[in-house]
C-alpha cells in the first residue's frame, strides 16, 4: 500500500563546485556557499571541510530533520535532542570506500513522553531518505538514547 504524503511526490536538489585553483573548491547552494577541500593526510591543505565530513554531516541532518518532523506530527515535546555520527573510510587494495556509518545521540523528553520518543526515534531511523538509500550499500548502526527528565 502506498504512504500517501502531504509532501511532493518528487523533489530536485541542485549544487555546483568549482575547483579553488589548489587541493579543494567551493560548492555553490541555494543558499550559499560552502568551502571544501582535501585532507592533509591525502597530501591537500585541509582548508575547508572535507567531503566525508560532509557526508556524515548529511546524514545526521537528514536523520535530526526527519525526527523532526515526526516530533511535530506526534506533538513530542523534546526537552533536548544531539546526534554524533562517525563515518570509517577503509582502503581495500584499489581505493577508499565507506564501510560503515554510526550513529549515537541522546534525546531527553517529559516523562510522559517517554514510550512516544522511542517510536518516534524509531520512526526517523525507518524513514530518514539518506539512510533508507544507503542501507543496502553502507550498513548503519544506531545508538541513541531515549531518557525521561
Amino acid at each position: 500500500m502506498k504512504v500517501k504524503s502531504r509532501y511532493p511526490e518528487k523533489m530536485e536538489y541542485k549544487a555546483r563546485t568549482e575547483w579553488d585553483g589548489k587541493t579543494g573548491g567551493i560548492a555553490f547552494l541555494k543558499n550559499g556557499e560552502l568551502v571544501f577541500d582535501t585532507p592533509e593526510v591525502y597530501g591537500g591543505r585541509g582548508q575547508g571541510l572535507c567531503p566525508y565530513r560532509l557526508f556524515i554531516a548529511g546524514i545526521l541532518g537528514c536523520i535530526n530533520n526527519t525526527f523532526l518532523d515526526i516530533q511535530r506530527m506526534s506533538n513530542l515535546e523534546i526537552i533536548t535532542f544531539n546526534l554524533e555520527g562517525k563515518l570509517l573510510v577503509q582502503f581495500d587494495g584499489a581505493g577508499y570506500s565507506v564501510s560503515q556509518f554510526e550513529v549515537s545521540g541522546k534525546l531527553v523528553v517529559p516523562e510522559d513522553d517517554l514510550y512516544l520518543a522511542e517510536r518516534c526515534i524509531e520512526q526517523a531511523k525507518k524513514y530518514c531518505p539518506l539512510t533508507r538509500s544507503t542501507k543496502d550499500c553502507i550498513p548503519i548502526s544506531y545508538d541513541i538514547k531515549v531518557e525521561a527528565e
